[in-house]
């Protein structure tokens, strides 16, 4: 198992959820063995190890893979320096010091990113999807003076106070409601259609000029599905047709997808090509910033 899905196998809290889709359902716990098993007896191809799209001949793979089916990367450097003055000025040591305790780095990474690809200032109003417990809302909000939601579907459902309850595919919020959005470490975890929906519904809640960013980008060399046996082999998960998977032991999570360059063509840019114009980065330095940093690869999506 690789070391990212090491460190997220500790980080990862169980979420609570309020709708009818639940997410770390109650189910009867079951070995990795006989996780694994129960998969392969209901038909799919199953893969003992957690997926590596990391290491430098991975990458390097992806990348051509991308580049032969027309999806272009920018080569994006981080700025140590400038990650630097933004963790401290962030203040997660003081304020957050139990948010991702054994990589905060990772985590505080990718908040920078988004901020920077973003361009959040304080015109703008920005969601966070699929924010769960993330200090994300608050910070931009301190940092920037925009206007900030975190939205998930652990929490009631409506708007309460800077809380987006429910379905990220179907947000209670008007027609161009918000100029920046975001999802950090979420969206390999909508399932079934939800990943397509949601970029429906972001064409909607998004003003024109508008922008979405995901980071990590979960890229691989062929679509594929990461999964916890033990927790979602009698879970009813609703896997992709014809997807292998990938069981990643002790991960503690039922579903994460991982695109290739032509499935996120199908899944993604296809259905809301006339609607969005994507960019595609891969974050050259990112193994140089530390070891413990998993992200790979991001995009952002504007809105038409």
């Amino acid at each position: 198992m690789n070391a990212l899905f090491r460190i997220l196998s500790k980080l990862n809290p169980i979420k609570p959820d309020n709708s009818n889709y639940i997410y770390r359902p109650d189910v009867i716990p079951l070995s990795f063995a006989a996780g694994m098993a129960s998969l392969q007896k209901s038909g799919w191809n199953v893969v003992p190890t957690a997926i590596d799209n990391t290491s430098p001949a991975k990458v390097r793979n992806i990348l051509r893979l991308a580049h032969k089916a027309g999806m272009k990367f920018c080569e994006y450097e981080m700025n140590w320096g400038n990650y630097q003055k933004y963790f401290n000025n962030a203040e997660y040591k003081t304020r957050y010091p139990d948010y991702y305790r054994g990589n905060q780095v990772e985590k505080s990474l990718e908040h920078y990113l988004t901020l920077t690809l973003l361009n959040v200032s304080a015109e703008d109003i920005f969601i966070d999807i699929a924010s769960e417990q993330s200090p994300i809302p608050e910070i931009y909000r301190r940092l920037t003076g925009a206007t900030t939601y975190s939205q998930d579907i652990m929490y009631p459902p409506g708007i309460k106070g800077n809380q987006i309850g429910g379905d990220a595919c179907s947000m209670p919020v008007p027609n161009n409601f918000a100029s920046k959005a975001a999802l950090t470490c979420s969206l390999e975890h909508f399932e079934a259609d939800a990943d397509t929906r949601l970029f429906d519904e972001l064409s909607r809640v998004l003003k024109p000029g508008g922008k979405v960013c995901v980071v990590p980008f979960y890229l691989y060399e062929q679509a594929a599905t990461q999964t916890d046996p033990t927790v979602s082999a009698t879970a009813g998960v609703v896997f992709d047709p014809d997807t292998t998977l990938y069981c990643a032991q002790g991960w503690g999570n039922r579903h994460g997808r991982f695109y290739s360059p032509d499935s996120f063509y199908q899944r993604i840019i296809k259905p809301v090509q006339d609607r969005f114009k994507f960019e595609f980065y891969y974050l050259k330095n990112a193994a140089d910033v530390d070891p413990l940093v998993y992200a790979r690869f991001a995009f952002t999506a504007t809105r038409l």
